[in-house]
C-alpha cells in the first residue's frame, strides 16, 4: 500500500468586509472582495471588452427583501495587456485585487449572499486554475 500526495494550488486567497463600521436602516454601504494573489498568478477582472478569452471574475448575489444592489460591482486598480494566446487585451490583477458593490440596506439584520467565481492564471507556465465560493455578509 502506498499513499499519494496531491497538491491543491490555492494562488487566491479572498476575504470579504464592509467599508463601515456602525449601519443602520437606510445605510449605503460598499462589500468589499479582497483578493491576495501569489507571485506570478493573475486573476482577470469582471470587467472585459471581449467574448473568446480567460475567465472573467463574476459575482451572483441571492436577492431578498433585507437589502438592494446600488450600480455595478467596480474592480480597483486593474491591469490591461494584450494576451497573445486569445489575441485580446485583458483587465487583470498582480498580486492584489479589489472588488467592491455598494448596496443599500432595507432592513435591520441584512443578509446578502452569493457566489463567485473566476479564473488565475500563472505567467510562468501558463497554468490556469478556475476558482467559486460563497459569500455572506451579516449585517446587524
Amino acid at each position: 500500500m502506498f499513499a499519494i500526495n496531491a497538491q491543491i494550488l490555492t494562488p487566491a486567497k479572498w476575504s470579504t468586509s464592509v467599508s463601515k463600521e456602525k449601519i443602520k436602516k437606510g445605510d449605503i454601504i460598499e462589500l468589499i472582495f479582497k483578493i491576495k494573489l501569489d507571485d506570478t498568478w493573475h486573476l482577470y477582472s469582471n470587467v472585459q471588452n471581449y467574448e473568446v478569452g480567460p475567465k472573467k471574475t463574476e459575482f451572483e448575489f441571492e436577492p431578498n427583501d433585507t437589502y438592494k444592489l446600488v450600480g455595478n460591482i467596480k474592480a480597483i486598480g486593474t491591469k490591461t495587456e494584450y494576451d497573445d494566446i486569445f489575441e485580446v487585451n485583458v483587465n487583470y490583477f498582480e498580486k492584489t485585487a479589489e472588488f467592491r458593490q455598494k448596496v443599500k440596506i432595507l432592513k435591520s439584520k441584512a443578509i446578502i449572499e452569493g457566489t463567485y467565481n473566476y479564473q488565475v492564471c500563472t505567467t510562468v507556465d501558463g497554468k490556469c486554475i478556475l476558482g467559486d465560493d460563497d459569500f455572506e455578509f451579516k449585517i446587524n
